[in-house]
Formats: structure tokens, sequence, C-alpha cells
């Protein structure tokens, strides 16, 4: 058994059933409950996994997602990664829902970013420097830009806080790279990109749906800096792993870092 992924309480397992075969698990470790979900038809282990939850909308509710991939050869002859097909479990139904998705883009997925459940849909970064949306039905999609450019395989981080989407952006202040120090920069997700009724584009994503909320010089020293790797769901706290085994966090209105772990 595997843990896939966690949310608001709850966390997805994988559970091993023979060979290339699996099923998940959704627990509730505070109370001990646990639902085993139905086999949904795939066989193998080329998919990601993500759980939704919103414990503030029911306390029963959740859906699975499930993303399976495939190599397709893109121009110049190079192989990428995207998304081909999508499985939603929910647990009003009880049952499987599979699907294409419906991306105005192809899709290829941080394998090693959380997704984020927020206003009923699920959130995923991409490595086209995007973000990636589908609700919990399935029925709407959409994808838009970073508020800032990411390095391929370099996406940033994000995270709920107090109901809203962040986007954690650490950057260097003497550029992408350098072992001086960090620039942290920090947006929210405006609410009006889930209004699926507004058209919109490319290049009105970054300047419309994304309101920075506040930019760090010099944050943190660069020297030890893995990733961010959390925030805190209601006070303004980011979470940062360090080389040495550390976890740092780092509050926001104070400026201030803490060690909160070091690895014995």
């Amino acid at each position: 058994m595997s843990v896939d992924d966690s949310c608001d309480g709850l966390f997805l397992a994988r559970i091993s059933t023979g060979a290339w075969k699996f099923r998940y698990m959704v627990s509730n470790p505070a109370t001990g409950e646990y639902t085993l979900l139905p086999p949904n038809g795939h066989a193998g282990y080329d998919s990601i996994a993500y759980l939704g939850f919103d414990s503030g909308a029911s306390t029963r509710e959740f859906h699975v997602f499930e993303f399976l991939h495939e190599w397709s050869r893109q121009n110049w002859g190079s192989k990428s990664l995207f998304v081909r097909a999508v499985r939603i479990y929910s647990s009003k139904t009880g049952a499987w829902v599979a699907m294409e998705p419906q991306w105005d883009v192809d899709v290829g997925l941080c394998f090693d970013q959380p997704g984020v459940f927020c206003n009923g849909c699920l959130h995923l970064l991409t490595y086209q420097s995007g973000l990636a949306i589908v609700d919990a039905q399935g029925a709407k999609w959409r994808t838009l830009l970073l508020p800032i450019l990411a390095a391929k395989g370099f996406s940033g981080f994000i995270g709920k806080s107090a109901g809203q989407l962040l986007y954690i952006d650490p950057r260097d202040s003497q550029g992408y790279g350098s072992n001086r120090s960090l620039t942290i920069s920090l947006y929210v997700l405006s609410v009006e990109i889930h209004n699926w009724d507004v058209s919109h584009s490319h290049l009105d994503d970054e300047c419309m749906y994304w309101n920075m909320l506040r930019k760090f010089s010099n944050a943190v020293p660069k020297k030890k800096f893995i990733k961010v790797i959390g925030v805190h769901p209601h006070a303004n706290l980011i979470f940062m792993a360090y080389s040495n085994s550390e976890l740092l966090a780092y509050d926001l209105d104070h400026r201030e870092s803490t060690i909160v772990y070091i690895s014995p």
C-alpha cells in the first residue's frame, strides 16, 4: 500500500491486489473510517491520482481523480508525457466515470507537485508553465498560464490557505540558480476563473486571474533551499525543505523563519 494524496483530513491510498492491479482506498485517520473504492477497469501504474474533499461543503462527499498518461511525439521528434484519459470517482454515486480530457491544450502534469481542491475544482500544475483546472463532475475544463513564466521542470508551488488558491514562486534575487538568496512571490487565484460562462484568452489570464499578494526580496538563504512543500491552511505561513533535512516555516507577516523539524 502507498499513500497517493491527502486533502482536508482525508487520505488516498493505493492498494496492490496482484500483478499490475490495484484499488484505491480513502480513509479518515481521525475517525478510523475508510472506503474501499470499486475497481475502475484500469490495470497498470502509468497513472496519477488526486483526492478532492472540502469539509466546509460536506463532511461525507469526496471525489478521486485519476489521470492516465501516454508518451506523444512532438515537434523535432521529441517525446513528452500527456494526459490522455481521466477517471473520476464520486462517493455520492459510488461509481467511476471515464472520459477524455477536454482542456484546450495537451496537458502534462508535474508529478512531484500536489493537486489543490478548491471551489469544487481540482487545480494542477503543468509542465507548460500553466495551471489545469477540472470540476468534480468532469464537465468543466480550463487552463491558464502561471503569473511568472517558469523554467521547464520548475513550476513553483500551489496550495490552499483561507479558502484561496495560492501560487508561490521562489526565485533567487541574483538570477535563477545562484547561491545567494531567494525572492519569494505570492499570488492568489481570482475566483473569477471559476465563472465558466466568461470567455477568456491566454493573453488575459496573466493580468485578470492572478493577483500578487506579496513579494519578499532576500527572504531566505538560497544555499540550503530545496523547495516549498506546503502552506498553512489558515495562518500566513509557508513551509520549505532544506538540504540538511530541516523543515523551515516562514512567517509572511513578520518575515521571520523558524526551524520546525530536523531529521535525526
